[in-house]
């Protein structure tokens, strides 16, 4: 789970992001509120990817947010050690589904498993906050349930 501490560096890590309208734009009060629900990757003491995931338990899902690697660490598996935690953590919450909003990376879930889904598959609570005009593409994925019996907290990959 991300610190108060983590702030600015999650800040540093998703902004391009957000300005090239990848990731939806937070207001540093809304990334705040949400900091709770973020992870972090941490290497060498410095946080180089980071990603959101918020629960709908009445739902049994969990919705992935804001994926997002350092520039300099793009390109060796960041993305898929940080889904993959982020996937455990979901399991060992009860889920039993993910689902995401995307814009622009949806070749990359699909690679990770995520199936192309309507937007009623959405829980009701996200889909009445959903900004129709960014034209995503929803997508979501079984998870399996988990039996390790290990508690998920913060990423050190």
């Amino acid at each position: 789970m991300a610190r108060a501490e983590d702030f600015s560096s999650i800040r540093q890590i998703m902004q391009p992001l957000e300005e090239s309208g990848i990731l939806v734009l937070r207001t540093d009060q809304e990334l705040l509120e949400a900091l709770d629900s973020f992870v972090v990757v941490e290497r060498d003491g410095q946080i180089i990817a980071c990603a959101a995931l918020f629960p709908f338990f009445e739902e049994k899902c969990g919705e992935v947010a804001a994926i997002a690697v350092s520039p300099d660490c793009r390109g060796q598996g960041q993305g898929y050690k940080l889904l993959d935690y982020i996937e455990k953590k979901a399991s060992s919450l009860g889920l039993e589904m993910l689902f995401l909003l995307t814009t622009r990376t949806a070749d990359w879930f699909v690679r990770r498993g995520f199936l192309e889904c309507s937007l009623e598959s959405i829980p009701e609570k996200r889909r009445k906050m959903i900004n129709l005009s960014r034209k995503s593409k929803y997508y979501t994925k079984e998870l399996l349930p988990d039996s390790s019996g290990i508690t998920v907290d913060r990423a050190v990959l």
